[in-house]
């Protein structure tokens, strides 16, 4: 009985799981759901990196949206699959992600540094503690 607690357990979790989403198979955010801070870095330049923010796949945490925002104004509100593109200005930036509605999990705010020029790729995912949003190799 032990065993097959155990394996039901795994599979639950397994089966739960989410996975990365190359920029390809991804869907972009819709209209209505870029945010008041989109607009002020919707514009591409080369003295601006390029990144992209692509949430996971998965049935784990894909009854609401997640709220993308970077250094503080609101971007994105993203599903499951989806992808938002924009651009940034060299240095340091702080990109965070929230569920929507905030119930259990809060805010994640984590700070990257980057590089006009260089196109950067990060992933939106669930973490024990809810979403998290991370640099990612896996999506190009």
């Amino acid at each position: 009985m032990k065993h097959l607690l155990v394996f039901l357990s795994i599979s639950f979790l397994a089966a739960c799981a989410t996975s990365p989403v190359k920029v390809s198979d991804s869907r972009p955010v819709p209209l209505a759901r870029l945010l008041a801070g989109y607009a002020a870095l919707a514009q591409s330049s080369p003295t601006k990196a390029t990144v992209f923010v692509i949430r996971d796949a998965g049935v784990l945490g894909s009854a609401g949206p997640a709220r993308l925002s970077v250094d503080g104004s609101p971007v994105a509100r993203l599903w499951t699959g989806e992808r938002v593109q924009f651009h940034l200005s060299g240095g340091d930036h702080i990109l965070s992600v929230v569920p929507e509605p905030q119930l259990l999990a809060g805010l994640i705010e984590k700070s990257f540094s980057f590089v006009p020029g260089r196109t950067y790729y990060f992933r939106i995912s669930i973490g024990e503690g809810g979403f998290t949003i991370q640099p990612s190799t896996q999506l190009q």
